[in-house]
């Protein structure tokens, strides 16, 4: 039996996954940039709220498989057969029953609230948005699974918010090519051009981690897999749709309660304010394993200085993209989405307090997820929606998208203060920055 492929340091982890993800930002950006001409500002707003919705519907879909999935992998032995056996049945349960049903009912729903021009366009929309579910919640699957196995180079071209380099650029691809070919689609041309973009990678990556435990036969109720699963990693599932709500649900208020032109400001600042958790994030994919066998290991004379490390080198990263937010937020903002955006500028520096705050305090809730305190996790995540809803409908109705903005600021400082002195009284672990980092763990600690 082959061996989890361990070899790369955490380093070289890290400088692999900067490199892809730096493709995957500039795909972003370009992504943004064609969506938002191709859409203008009266619909871009709704195209970043139906690709929201559909990474979080994907994210329940997945029943938090996906990232027990990662914790496991990378403890184990790829001689564990009956471990393997265990993680082939909780992807065979999702991928079979939960993912399909989401993704059909997402597409019914979206086919009679959405009001398009033609009878062509509602099917394509809805089609698209259903298709984009299925294929998110995969991409997160085979992404996790990758890296927990050890294939950390692919494995970085399949995450991050945007999906990762592969992912990006070739939705990028598609979507520049609707912008310039058939700009009458609209929505419904934007929708499926991202769908395309996410097919190719999913299906190269799900014969990667099927190569890895294809020996391995599953077999047995799919239903009762589907129970087990849901027993076993709810709580995974409460804590990611939380944290996702948590970035996202301002703008979906805004939809509800703003114009259509307000919301597509507030939409457009908030994917480049998003820019600024990019680094964070990145640590919190390479960083999950190695934290997960640390802490099996109670290492904690390691794993804190690691983690304050990665605190600085996350914090000193974010500091680039973060000056000319505030220098130049108006110009910015018209060269990534258009002159008509750049009235956002306000709400681009308020909403960036609160991702810098989110860096600051580094990983405290990797370390809570990987130690299984995620329900703790995820109850600090629902407070903060809860908040959220309550101040971000008040702020809305009294003040418009400048006060969503100011009150999705205060309550990510706050709530990522409460993530780290959770982790410090649980854990007794401190990973904010340190003014001492050491760069040594960093190369000498496997990845």
């Amino acid at each position: 039996m082959r061996t989890a492929q361990r070899g790369v340091s955490l380093r070289g982890a890290m400088v692999w996954f900067a490199l892809s993800y730096g493709v995957a930002i500039l795909g972003y950006l370009v992504l943004n940039a064609a969506a938002s001409r191709l859409l203008g500002p009266t619909d871009f707003g709704y195209f970043v709220i139906a690709i929201t919705v559909t990474t979080l519907i994907g994210q329940i879909g997945l029943l938090g498989v996906h990232r027990s999935g990662l914790r496991e992998a990378a403890r184990m032995d790829l001689s564990d057969v009956e471990g393997l056996a265990q993680l082939r049945r909780g992807v065979r349960a999702v991928s079979l029953v939960t993912l399909p049903l989401v993704s059909v009912v997402s597409a019914v729903v979206t086919y009679f609230i959405v009001d398009p021009s033609s009878v062509v366009d509602r099917w394509a929309t809805s089609v698209g948005l259903g298709v984009l579910v299925f294929l998110s919640g995969q991409q997160k699957i085979w992404a996790n699974y990758l890296r927990g196995f050890g294939q950390v180079r692919f494995a970085s071209l399949l995450e991050g918010r945007s999906g990762g380099a592969l992912v990006s650029v070739l939705q990028s691809a598609f979507v520049v090519a609707v912008w310039l070919l058939a700009p009458e689609t609209g929505l419904a041309g934007a929708l499926c051009a991202t769908a395309v973009g996410f097919a190719i990678p999913v299906l190269w990556a799900r014969s990667r981690t099927v190569a890895v435990w294809r020996h391995v036969s599953v077999s047995g109720n799919v239903f009762r897999d589907v129970s087990v699963v849901l027993r076993r990693d709810w709580r995974f599932t409460s804590n990611q749709a939380a944290t996702y709500l948590n970035s996202t649900i301002e703008l979906w208020l805004a939809g509800l309660v703003l114009t259509s032109w307000a919301t597509s400001q507030f939409g457009a600042a908030q994917r480049l304010s998003m820019l600024l958790v990019i680094p964070l994030t990145s640590l919190q994919v390479v960083f999950a394993p190695v934290v997960s066998r640390l802490l099996v290991r109670d290492d904690d004379q390691r794993l804190e200085p690691l983690l304050r490390t990665g605190a600085t080198m996350a914090t000193a990263a974010t500091a680039t993209f973060w000056l000319p937010m505030l220098l130049i937020p108006g110009p910015l903002l018209g060269w990534v989405f258009g002159g008509s955006f750049s009235e956002a500028a306000p709400l681009l520096m308020l909403l960036t307090v609160g991702n810098i705050a989110n860096v600051l305090v580094g990983l405290a809730g990797t370390v809570l997820i990987m130690s299984h305190h995620e329900g703790v996790v995820a109850r600090v995540q629902w407070s903060g929606v809860v908040a959220r809803v309550v101040l971000g409908l008040l702020a809305a109705r009294l003040f418009g998208a400048v006060g969503v903005a100011a009150s999705a600021a205060a309550v990510t400082v706050v709530l990522f203060a409460a993530m780290w002195f959770t982790t410090r009284r649980r854990m007794g672990l401190s990973t904010h920055l340190t003014l001492r980092p050491n760069f040594r763990l960093i190369k000498t600690t496997a990845g």
